[in-house]
């Protein structure tokens, strides 16, 4: 089997790879990222892309993102070669999002590899209401853009599975419909809110709120507001996701405001630290 690295690939090849990924596609935008020239691999057979597989480089770790496949056998070859290129940039560990949670093809792989279990992502159903908005909502600008990644990125610094985001990756969410909004209180900002549009369907993809402001019950009040604009808009339910290691972010959705949640995804990690290549 070949194994290209993306940057090799020519125009009509990378949109085949692009197409495979959209047709894998379940996982929320704020999870997804466009392939990078020198983090995301292919394996071909004859002129048909079998497999893809990427990450992204965090401060002190690795998640393995962008997972497609029509041929199993040609994603765990793959898989092994993504795995290897990780270890070799020396990171405490290494991420990987499994959906659905329990697909035998990818849990396989990935424990075969050495990667286990290490947090459940759940997707819950809201319910909207009708209260008084107490903050308000900026969509990103052209000139607020920086400010916007500036204020995301120190909140989510502390995230074992929230990366930082460039303009790049903004802009592709952008493209894909996302629609960020910078957060105020009165004349102070607050946080950032991500949300995503798709046909009937909205996702609360991401409350963040500065971290001297934590604890005062701003991602309560963002919430709310969220919520409240939506009920105006005559949009009674939307989608939200949270890791059950964000302790903070599952007390905020309340279970009397939530119709429903199940498990959508598995994360697993391998550990780096005293560990030797799986072979």
């Amino acid at each position: 089997m070949n194994i290209l690295s993306y940057r090799q690939l020519s125009h009509q090849q990378r949109r085949l790879v692009h197409r495979l990924l959209q047709n894998n596609r379940f996982f929320p935008l704020s999870l997804s990222c466009q392939p990078t020239e020198h983090h995301q691999w292919t394996v071909w057979k004859e002129d048909q892309v079998s497999a893809t597989l990427g990450f992204h480089v965090l401060e002190h770790s690795i998640q393995i993102l962008n997972a497609a496949y029509t041929d199993l056998h040609a994603f765990r070859y793959l898989a092994r070669h993504v795995h290897s290129e990780a270890i070799f940039l020396s990171p405490k560990h290494i991420d990987v999002q499994i959906i659905p949670p329990h697909d035998f093809g990818f849990v396989s792989t990935w424990t075969s590899l050495g990667y286990q279990l290490s947090s459940e992502q759940f997707r819950l159903i809201g319910l909207t209401h009708n209260r008084v908005p107490s903050v308000q909502f900026k969509p990103l600008t052209l000139r607020n853009r920086q400010l916007y990644l500036t204020i995301r990125n120190d909140a989510t610094c502390d995230s074992e599975f929230l990366f930082p985001y460039d303009t790049l990756h903004l802009d592709y969410l952008v493209d894909q419909g996302a629609l960020p909004y910078l957060v105020y209180d009165d004349k102070t900002i607050v946080g950032t809110i991500l949300i995503e549009k798709h046909k009937q369907t909205v996702r609360l993809l991401e409350i963040t709120c500065l971290p001297q402001l934590k604890h005062q019950g701003y991602g309560r009040r963002i919430l709310d507001t969220f919520q409240t604009k939506l009920h105006k808009k005559n949009i009674f339910s939307f989608e939200v996701y949270c890791f059950s290691t964000h302790q903070d972010a599952l007390r905020l959705y309340q279970p009397d405001a939530f119709c429903d949640i199940q498990v959508f995804s598995n994360w697993h990690r391998y550990s780096c630290e005293g560990a030797l290549l799986t072979t």
